[in-house]
């Protein structure tokens, strides 16, 4: 039975036309005046009526100019121009800027004017002429036709292949028709701009055919488009993007070339046509910043892997060129922040290749003197990070004007002090007052102090005269209350603006999904019973640094660093045609610096099985035991260049990190991963991001090793960003007074010392040494009892303190702690809760200021516990397993954060205490395994390898290369071995099954023995 002609692929085909040929500047051409060419010298297929038509109504006078050059034939002598032209700058070009021909100016299509749509601008723009053309022929050479054709002004611009599932063919099928029978050579093919697969279901995209390497983006409304009642699912394409306005928009404002890295040995030219999701957040977000003028925020929650550079990009210029229906301008200047270098420079190179005139985008890249420039000059767009703000104080502030802030990777650094002075640099003092009056019903103070104070806080806030469009993947509580729109589902909740999921994201194919294949191993160590048991220590902090104190130690560091290496070697070095990289994620910057010598040392001692070289990243510290300073570029072998530039050297195939490189880093090389840190939350999604960038067409998959999350953390972490992210409630605005009265309640300070530092911080604008005495008193009273020190001031030990005084002693200790971290929550809530609250009260900014600086001032001394303790640790015991292998799966669903409860600080217990001995019980039952056999093993092969004359003989040899000495070794080890089989069989079968336990164990092995024979070889006299 045949397929009936209403459910055939024409029928897709008759509707499409239709609909088009319904609305405004669209006509359907049956008869078609083409200039082909020849096979010669092929044509445009230009349709020359319709561009006589369009030129006639928009471009009289320019026509009878022509005539007098070219009489009888004005309209061919334009067409050759137009073919010549067309191969050498393209359709886009032309469209938008025209050409010259014989002195006179030919304009091949009009767009709508940001601001001043008179008549005149009116009367061109609607002599544009659009068509359609089924069933095309667009060769000389041969009767091909494609389904449907766009044509504007007589250029075409759009082709659509069209399937139909009830046809049995679908999306897919016409994909296949443009890879495999579409010559790409056709000059034709190569103007267009776009090329849309199409079925009544899903919409695919090219803008430029390369054959079967030819590549289709998903250009659909959602992972799939969402059902429409009594039409197809893709009828958005016909009724929205293929509209004549809607594509006149793309062309003047979205379409661009641009040149891409391609390889070592040069740049390609590609074309940019924007995805469904950019191209519908940036005209929403555009649709209600006109409708609504300045003073509102946006939350926009796009994945890795959604174009965000150039979302952001066409935002920025348009809102430079917005104006509201009454033709005034919505903001004076588009400020793009980001708070990262590296993020900064990629963003402004991004933002710059849109620009169409020089000195729109003001470049500052160097000093916050060039930022103050750019806004004191009144620059359209201005890029710089967020820190050059806090330099200009309100120096930059100009009056009565409006900015649109676009925040690129949106997170706690936008919820903070780097906020309110970047909010301060833009508001005028006529603001402030304004914003104060108006908007927070209160009066300006007579009072000089109270109103510098009034303007500091109402700075905090939302500004009548600032948008802010907020980018990010990874939205936090804060992010989603201060940005966020209200939840229609949710009365008390908050949600993005917009979203482009993770999983979006990865199901067409932009990015890796990083949890596919992820290994967790897991530490296992033992601890001594019998030390220090009587003492009682706080469970938390004693776990903490015994876990600490095996993590840092010299043979955990060599356990690890040879199990990454190896697995590097065997898994990963190969990937991606053999480029792959492979980042190190360590728990802090001493961490990362151990590992940096580890594996240095074990490069150069076997060069032939790590052929590589590493790097190390991380901000610079001093040891608090030893004093000594280090610095990232003293440990890396390039100088003072940029780590990120020489990690994309062949050469380099492993980064240590120490929170650095952990976010907007991008480097499509990197495949796998090495944790050993805790993560969690938004921490974890941006670490294990670095590695979803496609890069290579041979970058398939990647590989995670995780030394300390268990994959059900990892999925927690991940399963609130997969898709939208929502926050259930905001945040209790009476929180900051709680916790006022809680830290006033403690003693350490009166009301009065704030007022009397108010005095002379803000009224006086003293120095610091005058601030001296009112920080004294605090200290003071915050100081321990001189009960507790000896005659000549210092502080006595504990074995010279009675019982009593060694418990009030830890009493207070613990007071001091809980009051230094209620004094930190206290300024880090404040900085957040002052941007969403509707009140002013200066007193609550007062506090802010002195309890900024008393935390500078509070004497701290780090967590420690006694070397008695440390001791308690048997690393002979230490071992690594493997746990978890495979993929973490996450579910579709919408992940929802909730807001952190209480109404000040929370409950807070005296910490949970124990004795030492149930500490070390805990901790063993948690990570000690049976090591004896192991044991046994080790101890008989160090004795057979001790006696060994002929080995020994070899270690001793200066002549005798370190390579033999290894393969001599590995041979007597395995030797050892078999000897014993009946009791050692599995622990050989253990070195060979796990190429890195096997791999550790010679080392360790080679190094003890070559230890032995240096320690009994004679001395050289």
């Amino acid at each position: 039975m045949s397929t009936p002609e209403n459910l055939r692929e024409v029928h897709l085909e008759d509707l499409i036309v239709e609909h088009l040929a319904s609305s405004p500047l669209y006509q359907q051409r049956q008869s078609i005046d083409y200039d082909k060419g020849d096979a010669a010298q092929p044509g445009s297929l230009l349709d020359l009526g319709l561009l006589e038509a369009f030129l006639q109504v928009t471009q009289p006078d320019a026509l009878q100019k022509l005539e007098k050059q070219f009489p009888g034939r004005v309209i061919n002598a334009i067409a050759d121009e137009l073919k010549r032209l067309i191969v050498r700058r393209g359709t886009l070009e032309l469209l938008r800027d025209g050409f010259t021909l014989r002195g006179v100016e030919i304009k091949l299509a009009y767009f709508k004017p940001a601001r001043g749509y008179n008549e005149a601008h009116r009367k061109k723009y609607q002599g544009n002429r659009f068509a359609m053309v089924r069933q095309f022929v667009y060769s000389v050479h041969h009767k091909n036709s494609i389904d449907l054709v766009i044509l504007l002004n007589g250029l075409p611009i759009v082709s659509m292949e069209l399937k139909n599932h009830f046809t049995q063919q679908n999306v897919h099928h016409a994909m296949k028709q443009y890879r495999e029978d579409r010559d790409p050579r056709e000059q034709v093919l190569k103007n267009m701009l776009v090329h849309f697969a199409v079925d009544d279901d899903a919409v695919y995209m090219a803008t430029r055919l390369k054959g079967k390497a030819t590549w289709f983006m998903p250009f659909n409304r959602d992972l799939k488009n969402p059902p429409v009642l009594e039409n197809f699912a893709s009828c958005y394409l016909w009724q929205d993007i293929l509209q004549a306005d809607t594509l006149l928009t793309l062309i003047q404002n979205y379409l661009y070339h641009e040149l891409v890295q391609k390889g070592a040995n040069g740049k390609e030219e590609t074309f940019i046509f924007p995805r469904f999701h950019q191209f519908d957040v940036v005209r929403r977000l555009l649709a209600d910043a006109k409708a609504n003028g300045a003073g509102h925020n946006y939350l926009i929650q796009h994945s890795a892997g959604s174009g965000k550079s150039n979302s952001i990009a066409w935002l920025t210029h348009q809102l430079a060129n917005l104006y509201d229906e009454n033709d005034q301008k919505v903001f004076d200047t588009v400020v793009v922040i980001t708070d990262r270098r590296v993020l900064d420079k990629q963003l402004r190179e991004t933002v710059l290749r849109f620009q169409k005139m020089d000195g729109v985008v003001a470049k500052v890249d160097k000093k916050s003197s060039q930022l103050l420039a750019a806004l004191e000059s009144g620059k359209l767009i201005v890029v710089s990070t967020l820190q050059k703000y806090g330099y200009l104080k309100d120096m930059a502030a100009q009056p009565n004007r409006r900015y649109a802030v676009i925040v690129d990777e949106a997170h706690s650094s936008q919820t903070g002090e780097g906020a309110r002075e970047m909010k301060f640099s833009l508001s005028s003092t006529e603001q402030l007052d304004q914003a104060l009056v108006e908007e927070k019903g209160q009066e300006l103070s007579d009072d000089p102090v109270t109103l510098e104070l009034q303007r500091l806080q109402v700075a905090r806030g939302k500004l009548s005269h600032l948008s802010f469009f907020a980018f990010t993947a990874t939205p936090k509580q804060k992010t989603l209350e201060t940005f966020g729109i209200p939840d229609p589902s949710n009365p008390k909740g908050f949600r993005p603006f917009d979203v482009y999921s993770m999983r979006q994201a990865i199901a067409e194919g932009y990015i890796l999904d990083v949890l596919k294949n992820y290994t967790t191993r897991k530490t296992y160590f033992e601890l001594v019973k019998d030390a220090a048991k009587d003492k009682r220590f706080e469970k938390r902090k004693a776990s903490r640094l015994l876990l600490k104190y095996v993590n840092q130690h010299e043979h955990t560091i060599r356990t690890k660093s040879y199990i990454m290496l190896t697995d590097f070697v065997e898994h990963s070095f190969s990937q991606i045609a053999g480029q792959a990289k492979a980042m190190v994620v360590t728990g802090s910057r001493a961490h990362a610096v151990l590992y940096f010598r580890e594996f240095q040392r074990i490069l150069q001692e076997e060069p032939e099985t790590f052929p590589f070289k590493v790097l190390v990243a991380f901000t610079p510290f001093t040891d608090k035991d030893t004093g000594e300073k280090y610095r990232e570029e003293d440990l890396n072998d390039i100088g003072n260049a940029d780590i990120a530039e020489a990690f994309k050297k062949p050469e380099y195939r492993i980064l240590i990190v120490a929170n650095k490189y952990q976010t907007g880093f991008d480097q499509p090389l990197l495949h796998t991963m090495y944790v050993d840190k805790q993560l969690g939350g938004v921490g974890a999604v941006q670490t294990l991001s670095r590695l979803n960038r496609k890069g290579p067409k041979a970058k398939q998959d990647t590989r995670v090793l995780d030394f300390v999350n268990t994959q059900q953390e990892i999925q927690d972490a991940f399963q609130d960003y997969y898709q939208t992210t929502l926050l259930d409630e905001g945040t209790d605005q009476q929180k900051l007074y709680n916790m006022r009265h809680e830290l006033e309640a403690m003693g350490y300070y009166t009301r009065g010392d704030v007022e009397r530092f108010i005095d002379l911080f803000v009224r006086q604008k003293a120095g610091s040494e005058k601030l001296q005495d009112v920080f004294d008193a605090v200290l003071e009273r915050y100081a321990l009892p001189a009960k507790f020190f000896a005659n000549d001031g210092k502080p006595l030990e504990d074995s010279e303190l009675s019982e009593d005084l060694l418990t009030e002693k830890k009493e207070l200790q613990e007071l001091q702690q809980l009051f230094r971290k209620r004094l930190r929550a206290y300024v880090r809530q404040y900085t957040f809760v002052t941007q969403i609250i509707s009140y002013v009260d200066v007193e609550l900014e007062k506090l802010y200021l002195f309890a900024k600086l008393l935390i500078k001032k509070l004497p701290y001394e780090p967590e420690t516990l006694p070397l008695e303790v440390m001791e308690m640790v048997d690393m002979e015991k230490y071992r690594q397993q493997e746990e978890e292998n495979g993929s973490i799966t996450l579910e579709a669903k919408d992940g929802e954060l909730e807001q952190s409860g209480g109404e000040g600080f929370g409950p807070q217990g005296e910490p949970e205490k124990d004795m030492l001995e149930v500490i070390v019980q805990e901790l063993n039952e948690k990570f000690h395994i049976d090591f004896k056999e192991g044991d046994r093993v080790i101890k008989a092969v160090k004795e057979s390898l001790q006696q060994d004359d002929n080995l020994a003989a070899s270690f001793d040899n200066p002549d005798v290369q370190d390579s033999i000495k290894r393969q001599k070794l590995k041979e007597r080890v395995e030797d050892a071995l078999i000897a014993n089989a009946d009791e050692f069989l599995g622990f050989l079968s253990k070195t060979e099954d796990d190429p890195a336990f096997g791999r550790f164990f010679m080392g360790q092995m080679y190094q003890w023995f070559a230890a032995q024979r240096a320690a009994n070889r004679p001395p050289v006299e």
